[in-house]
């Protein structure tokens, strides 16, 4: 028999799938190696995987029950030596620590009374233990029930009294049973029409004159037989609710009627539930109808096909006058331009082995045009030939329409679109994303979105072991930070992106929206760069309003004394009778008129510097303007015995108006050695850093300082001196500042008294 069926490949395939779905394995133990050797349907029951081997020793450490590792040893024990078969069914854990129940056949052939051969059968029963023990609980559940209060119980007697009410009727009912017993009729919970149509129904049945041989159960129609039916009870406040009534006549040993006794439920719950089931049956016969799914199996040897009701519908056949369904019959169906794709799709499979999935069209009789999708499994015998294929077809002509609309919309989107799964990897690109990045379709197909966008340049999004999106939670294009997406010839490319998940039965997808802003960014570099320039402008005016105030409020100031002295000498002159007293007025006038002739060329001179900065610049060493200034105050220095240290080492060079960096240079070094202390010889400190892109000059002194606290507000005013010294007129720090100021640069000071000042010079 063994034989037979191994040779007859389809019955051994029948009965392999019999022993799959019932979990039934075949075990055969090696009597020298104690190892053994497991079908696959054993080894996937204990969790093994892929092994087929497994040592008796650690078969018996998968029993965890003491009795039952015990009971199994002792079997096997006496199964290897005496040839003793055993059934036993015994709980065990998996090798994976799952715990299941398992029937444990062991078989031995013997020769010359020797064990020869250790074999058996391996079932797995978890689900029948599970079965048997829930049937043990519900025939004690039962019992409880019965005598509890949780089921309603009434017998009749033979004259329609109520002999029994139970503690379940009266909480079911509201009645007690002193009310019952005795005094209630069983009809007075009964609806009045239920029962004419139950009275009905047995007249109709058995006969009237039948009936009536069993009064008094004449009313409630009742016969020699149990009934069970729903009915509707009215309780003591009148409220109607229905019942499950099961009712059983009572005799005795003689076969006499004693009474009935009925017990009933109520089953408000289940009608409730009932009304529900039959409800989601209803949406769910409503949801095979649109998904349009049949089954299918082709037998490869004979090349006949098997199709399900629903096949027929998807193809329009009646299944009545298509009786024989093969493969011709099928093909026949695929659309012309689609049965070279379909026969390549065959072949690969049949070659492959392995059946992955296909979409095509199909033509019905009528001429309709559908689109199916095709899922299915390849059987091959143990030659590993073909032999059957099976599957699922599914009419898919509204999605791929959709589908197909789906893409004309995304190839029409003015963007570079993108649709990513949630790991990340790139399902469908349109054309603007294969111009915008360099490369086709087929090579983004399943491609990790990070190819286009890397992860070094994602400031904006998080990625978790590569993926993509962990989270999405925003659907608007991020602009507060710089994105950039790598082209295939590795330029980089600026961009905008914006996310939409969309939710499918796949799972979720997200369309990225990929925007190119190399114009943008042009367009906003110019704007900075226009913005910068404006603010700059926007600056040297202010400055030039300061300045032209600062030179209201001096003119205002130094001219009035002189012109008022003027006024007053020529009052003196013209009243002056003596020729002598003219002559010393007169003489005076030039003194006047010459400290006036100063003033003027002074603002003269300070305005040519705001108006007009020189326009030439050039590139400037500071060591040679620092040397050029030590030749200039050489004697200056001798006599003071000035030490001048420098570090030009952070910036050497500016660009800059040589005559305005000499002039800067003069006047700070040689105010510098003027207002020296009196306590020691003056050391200068001259150094360039860059601070923020922009040169920074330091002159730093130890002379007498300055109170700024008292002074600091017209350090740089014209004609403002805050030591007696002889040569003080106010005039070179005030230039200065003016010289700085029309170069877009600026001037600060910190100093205190008898300590030193600093100069900070920022030059544009």
């Amino acid at each position: 028999m063994h034989n037979a069926i191994e040779k007859n490949p389809k019955i051994k395939n029948t009965l392999d799938r019999i022993n799959n779905v019932a979990r039934i394995g075949i075990w055969e133990l090696n009597l020298e190696t104690k190892d053994y050797t497991l079908d696959k349907i054993t080894s996937d029951i204990l969790d093994l995987k892929d092994r087929n081997k497994i040592n008796l020793k650690e078969t018996i450490t998968l029993f965890t029950d003491k009795v039952h590792r015990k009971n199994i040893k002792e079997g096997m024990t006496n199964l290897i030596t005496n040839g003793v078969s055993f059934d036993k069914e015994v709980a065990l854990e998996t090798v994976t620590g799952k715990k299941i129940w398992a029937r444990k056949i062991g078989l031995a052939d013997k020769k010359n009374g020797v064990v020869t051969r250790v074999y058996g059968i391996f079932q797995e029963i978890t689900e029948a233990k599970k079965t048997e023990q829930q049937l043990h609980s519900v025939n004690s559940e039962l019992k409880s029930i019965i005598n509890s209060s949780a089921v309603s119980i009434v017998s009749i007697d033979k004259q329609g009294g109520v002999m029994q009410f139970n503690s379940g009727a009266e909480n079911l009912l509201g009645f007690s049973a002193d009310e019952v017993i005795g005094n209630l009729p069983p009809t007075s919970i009964l609806l009045e029409e239920e029962l004419a149509n139950f009275s009905k129904e047995f007249a109709s049945k058995f006969g009237k004159e039948h009936i009536k041989n069993y009064n008094p159960f004449y009313e409630l129609g009742i016969q020699d037989i149990k009934d069970t039916r729903e009915w509707t009870f009215r309780k003591k406040n009148g409220t109607l609710f229905p019942v499950e009534l099961s009712l059983t006549p009572l005799k005795n040993d003689l076969d006499e009627y004693l009474g009935i006794l009925g017990i009933f439920y109520d089953i408000t719950d289940r009608k409730k539930a009932e009304a529900e089931l039959l409800k989601k049956n209803q949406l769910l016969s409503y949801a095979e109808q649109i998904t349009m799914m049949g089954n299918w199996s082709w037998n490869m040897v004979n090349n006949d096909i098997t199709w399900s009701a629903n096949m027929y519908n998807i193809f329009g056949r009646d299944p009545n006058t298509l009786k024989n369904v093969t493969f011709d019959t099928y093909f026949n169906h695929i659309h012309p331009e689609d049965r070279k794709e379909v026969s390549n799709f065959i072949d690969i499979t049949v070659k492959e082995g392995k059946f992955t999935d296909v979409l095509h069209r199909i033509v019905l009789e009528d001429g309709t045009t559908k689109t199916v999708h095709l899922l299915g499994e390849l059987i091959t015998n143990e030659l590993g030939e073909p032999i059957e294929m099976m599957g699922t077809c599914q009419d898919v002509t509204q999605l791929r329409m959709a589908e197909l609309k789906f893409r004309g919309l995304l190839e029409s989107a003015p963007d570079a679109m993108l649709i990513v799964n949630e790991e990340g990897c790139i399902q469908i690109s349109n054309k603007q994303a294969e111009k915008l990045f360099g490369y086709s379709s087929l090579e983004l197909k399943n491609k990790p979105v990070e190819l286009l966008i890397p992860e070094k340049f994602m400031h904006t999004y998080k990625t978790n072991n590569n993926n993509f999106f962990t989270t999405i939670k925003t659907s608007e294009a991020e602009k507060s930070e710089d994105l950039y997406a790598l082209h295939k010839n590795g330029e980089k490319i600026p961009i905008q992106i914006s996310l939409s998940p969309l939710e499918t039965e796949e799972g979720l997808l997200i369309s990225v929206a990929i925007r190119d802003i190399t114009e943008q960014k042009h367009a906003e570099y110019k704007i900075l760069k226009a913005k910068e320039r404006l603010e700059v402008l926007t600056d040297n005016l202010l400055n030039k309003n300061r300045q032209l105030a600062d030179f209201a409020h001096i003119t205002s100031h130094n001219l009035r004394a002189p012109v008022s002295n003027l006024n007053s000498l020529l009052g003196f002159y013209n009243s002056a009778t003596d020729e002598e007293d003219k002559a010393e007025i007169f003489s005076k006038f030039e003194i006047v008129i010459g400290h006036l002739t100063e003033t003027l060329d002074t603002l003269v001179e300070a305005l040519k510097t705001s108006n007009g900065a020189p326009t030439e610049l050039k590139k400037l060493k500071f060591e040679d303007i620092l040397n050029k200034t030590k030749e200039i105050l050489t004697g200056e220095i001798e006599a003071t015995n000035a030490t001048i240290v420098s570090d030009f080492s952070s910036v050497n060079t500016v660009l800059y108006s040589k005559l305005y960096l000499e002039s800067i240079f003069l006047n700070l070094i040689s105010n510098a050695i003027k207002y020296k202390s009196p306590d020691r010889d003056p050391v200068i400190e001259i150094k360039t850093t860059l601070i923020k892109n922009r040169i920074t000059l330091t002159i730093k002194d130890n002379g007498l300082g300055i109170d700024l606290e008292k002074h600091g507000h017209k350090l740089f005013g014209l004609n403002k001196v805050f030591h007696r010294h002889p040569e003080a007129k106010g005039i070179g720090l005030f230039m200065t500042k003016v010289q700085i100021e029309s170069l877009g640069g600026s001037i600060s000071a910190k100093s205190h008294v008898n300590k030193g000042t600093t100069f900070i010079v920022t030059l544009n």
